[in-house]
């Protein structure tokens, strides 16, 4: 998942358990929204883990098909992956940053040793600052007056407009501009 619970509280600065189920019930939908944006899915990776290492290895494109061979004709993901991208595989506990890059033997080092040993582990690559614009999102979508979308409003002889975001998702402008910065077509 592209943030965590406790991410999100902690970059939000939320203390307490009265916001949990909402901000849960966002983290899908921040996502999903992430992704819309994006308008490309996140790369997935395999790779071998070893217990109490910070190293993978034998990085390949997931699924490995013939076609990954486009990758610098070698199918090395190393050369397309980068610093302080993050990788995510639920099953084996892994949410690190890509620390270091060892392009040579197709090999990257993450910030925390993993538990376990593994062979054709599946990542997910989240890319930088996407937990920061995740929380973002969040924090967008849950409040309660944020008026969404909304261009314009007039209530009697009151009147009230905003600005075009030149964007057609809704959302605000730095959070748009923050996920598509990073977009590779």
């Amino acid at each position: 998942m592209i943030i965590t619970l406790a991410q999100v509280k902690s970059l939000l600065g939320i203390s307490g358990t009265s916001k949990d189920a909402l901000i849960s019930a966002l983290i899908p939908e921040a996502e999903a929204k992430y992704l819309q944006i994006r308008n490309i899915p996140f790369k997935q990776i395999q790779g071998n883990i070893t217990a109490l290492d910070k190293t993978i290895t034998v990085l390949r494109l997931y699924p490995y098909t013939f076609e990954t061979y486009k990758y610098n004709g070698t199918g090395f993901m190393s050369t397309y992956l980068y610093r302080m991208e993050y990788l995510f595989n639920s099953t084996y506990n892994i949410d690190n940053y890509i620390t270091d890059i060892d392009t040579v033997y197709n090999t990257l080092e993450i910030d925390t040793v993993s538990g376990t040993t593994a062979d054709d582990v599946v990542f997910t690559v989240y890319p930088q600052g996407s937990k920061i614009v995740s929380a973002k999102l969040i924090s967008y979508f849950s409040q309660k007056n944020s008026m969404n979308g909304l261009q314009s409003e007039s209530v009697g002889s009151y009147s009230w407009s905003k600005g075009s975001d030149n964007n057609p998702f809704g959302v605000p402008s730095d959070i748009f501009k923050s996920i598509t910065r990073y977009v590779d077509a």
